[in-house]
This record gives structure tokens, sequence and C-alpha cells, in this order.
């Protein structure tokens, strides 16, 4: 029988939330409570590229401050999150072989969210090298990684795409079935001009 896969979105699709956005106030609160003020003052060094660089540049050098540390609670912050999580019934459906979370989110914490939902997770992972634009599991590159792992399973298209993001285009293009939540005007204006079926679920 074809093995079937599932890959789900985390922000905005299997959270409300931009979970990462929550994950900085999360390290702010941390360094605040633990008195970790070196550590705040590079946070917030970090977080200002976003300001002149640009928000996947902010990521990275977030990240990078995070790589090396044993002390950030990943779990309690998952845990502060929880109440966020939408239900989505697919998630459950047994006709899945493989069912992956696919997300520009930090593994660091993605990887709890998944393993709690029995998925497997693709995610923008701890930087070892200098910045550049595959660093961050997101559009073509989220794409490619999540067509890699399944041709690891011997899989070879995703069945089911669940999203709520425009960012999702290139997957959403190959997924024999795509179903957005609660999808800006944009992404649907998107997939009506090319042709491209969907359900949609709040």
């Amino acid at each position: 029988m074809k093995k079937k896969a599932l890959v789900v979105d985390l922000d905005g699709t299997l959270f409300t939330i931009n979970t990462f956005h929550y994950f900085i106030k999360y390290l702010i609160e941390f360094c605040v409570k633990r008195i970790k003020i070196i550590l705040l003052v590079k946070l917030c060094f970090a977080i200002s590229s976003r300001i002149y660089v640009s928000h996947k540049k902010m990521k990275y050098n977030v990240l990078r401050l995070l790589k090396n540390r044993n002390d950030i609670n990943y779990e309690a912050f998952v845990k502060s999150i929880s109440s966020k999580k939408k239900d989505i019934p697919h998630l459950q459906d047994t006709i899945f072989n493989v069912k992956i979370l696919a997300t520009a989110a930090p593994s660091c914490y993605a990887n709890i969210i998944a393993k709690n939902e029995g998925l497997v997770c693709l995610g923008t992972d701890f930087p070892y090298a200098k910045f550049d634009q595959t660093f961050e599991n997101s559009k073509v590159n989220k794409k490619e990684n999540v067509l890699k792992y399944l041709e690891s399973q011997n899989i070879y298209e995703v069945d089911t795409f669940i999203t709520d993001h425009i960012d999702d285009f290139p997957l959403i293009k190959i997924a024999r079935s795509n179903i957005l939540v609660n999808p800006h005007e944009e992404l649907l204006n998107m997939l009506k001009q090319n042709s491209i079926s969907f359900e949609v679920i709040s």
C-alpha cells in the first residue's frame, strides 16, 4: 500500500500564535528573573537586528546566543503556551504513515511540541556556521527539507498539508490536498489564481 504523509505548520496553524515572538518574551523574563544581565544585553542586541537587517537574521542571532546554553527550560516554555494550541482532528487520522511538523520556528522547542503531538519535527536548528539564507526552515527550504525527509522514508509526495501562511506556497503547490487554517485573503487569492483546490478550517 502506498504510504501517506501529513505535514502541518506550527505558527498560526497548530498554535494560534507566533511561538517565536512568545519565546523571545520568555527569554527576556528568564533573564530578568535569573538576573542574567549579560545574556539580556546580548539578547537585546540580537533582537535589534530585526530593525536594521531582517527577521531571519534576528532569529539566527538569538539562536546563536542559546546554542551552547543548558539553563534554558524549553519544556517550561512549551507548557507556558499550551493554551494556544489548536485542536486539529486530522493529526489523529490513522491513514497517515508519517506526520511531520514543518516549521520555521526553532527546533529547540518545536521538537518538544512535535513529540507531544506524535509528530516528526523539521524546524530551524541552532546555527553552527555563518549566516546564509538556508539557515531558516522556511519557504523553499522548508519544502526541500520536507521532501528530503520523506524520500528517506520512501515517500515521494505530500498527501495532505495544513497551514495558514502564504510563505508555505512552495509546499502548497506540491501537496495533493491542502487545508488552510484561518487563511488571509492574500493566500486565498493566490491559490485561486493558481487553480489550487483547498479546504478551509477555523
